[in-house]
This record gives structure tokens, C-alpha cells and sequence, in this order.
């Protein structure tokens, strides 16, 4: 399915009002970000897994690509729910702090020493 952030956003916020209704959560502003911290160690705990940095789970679980991507995913949706609490605009953002540069970046990668840059390393 082919949709914009925005859809993708209201579509994570609406799970995400369930989720807390059902469970019973109350999202403080805290909640976001502390959940948000959640999110990012249990990634960090797969990426150790699937790499062979960690332990392996006694039970088995973990360390398979399909959880990397499952917990990509939880971190991704928090990001997007803090976002939405927070009201903040990524995409506005993002323009402000990253994309502005890409002109200039790309002429740094275009000129002489660029091509120092991206020269493959031996």
C-alpha cells in the first residue's frame, strides 16, 4: 500500500488510541518519550542478538531478522505517536534540518574532494 505519512500517521494514532483504551494507559507527556526509550533499547536488544553481540535468549527467542524488523516497527509507530502528541511537524522539520543541506552536499560530493570521499577505501 502506497500511502503518505500523514495517512500513515493517523493510521499508527488511531492503534495507538485502541492500544492505550484497551490497556487501560494513561499517554502523559512523559509516557511518549519514556516509551519511546523502551522501544529504542528493545531494537538495540535484537540488533546485539541478530548480530552475535549478545546472549542468546534462554528461551530461544529473538536474534531473528523478522524481530529486528518488528521491533524497527514499535520504535518507528512510538516515534510517530510522540510526534503526534508533541505536535510537531516532521516533514517540516526534516526540511528545516536535513533536506535544506542536500544541494550543498551534493555539490561537496560532485567536486574534487568529493570524489575523495566516496572513493572506495584499500
Amino acid at each position: 500500500m502506497n500511502s503518505t505519512f500523514k495517512d500513515l500517521s493517523d493510521r499508527i494514532g488511531r492503534v495507538g488510541e485502541l492500544y492505550a483504551g484497551v490497556h487501560g494507559i494513561d499517554r502523559t507527556p512523559d509516557w511518549y518519550l519514556l516509551k519511546l526509550t523502551e522501544e529504542l533499547g528493545e531494537l538495540t536488544a535484537e540488533h546485539l542478538l541478530l548480530n552475535g553481540l549478545a546472549r542468546p535468549v534462554a528461551d530461544g527467542s529473538g536474534g531473528r531478522r523478522g524481530a529486528l524488523e518488528d521491533e524497527a516497527a514499535d520504535l518507528f509507530g512510538q516515534l510517530v505517536l510522540y510526534l503526534r502528541a508533541n505536535e510537531i511537524d516532521i516533514e517540516a522539520a526534516i526540511e528545516r534540518k536535513w533536506l535544506r543541506h542536500l544541494t550543498d552536499y551534493e555539490e561537496m560530493a560532485d567536486g574534487p574532494s568529493g570524489k575523495e570521499l566516496f572513493a572506495p577505501s584499500g
